[in-house]
């Protein structure tokens, strides 16, 4: 598989990463913890192999913010980088927008539609999940 390395950080510039995008998925989380996380109606994430991501300048702050998950972010400026599942942690769901340059990435799926706000319509062509991605639905 070909490589397909980008960088990205925070919006001060005090954290800052490099990653290979070869193998991912993206998606548009609506749960009401990414809502609360971003201050918008959805975050989001691209997830690859945690080894897939290396930190280039200072690491992130990490907060355990759900009996799932723990969240990463700039200590300093307080940009959300990472969402990581706590049973997960060969995994890991990087901020698409804290990428320095996001093109072709395609979102495939949205999580926690239950959740969404009502103005906005499902991504057509994406895999809807009511909640978590152990539930798809066929919105």
């Amino acid at each position: 598989m070909s490589k397909d390395i980008r960088d990205g950080g925070c919006l001060c510039g005090a954290v800052r990463f490099t990653l290979d995008l070869a193998d991912h998925h993206t998606g548009n989380c609506h749960c009401r913890d990414c809502q609360k996380n971003s201050g918008a109606p959805f975050m989001t994430f691209t997830d690859i192999l945690a080894e897939q991501l290396t930190w280039t300048k200072e690491l992130p702050k990490c907060l355990q913010t759900s009996k799932l998950a723990e969240r990463m972010f700039c200590g300093k400026c307080g940009t959300p980088l990472v969402w990581q599942g706590l049973d997960e942690r060969e995994r890991i769901s990087i901020s698409t927008s804290t990428l320095d340059d996001p093109s072709g990435i395609d979102v495939t799926y949205e999580l926690y539609t239950q959740s969404r706000w009502p103005m906005l319509q499902p991504i057509q062509g994406t895999t809807q999940y009511l909640k978590g991605s152990s539930d798809a639905s066929t919105e």
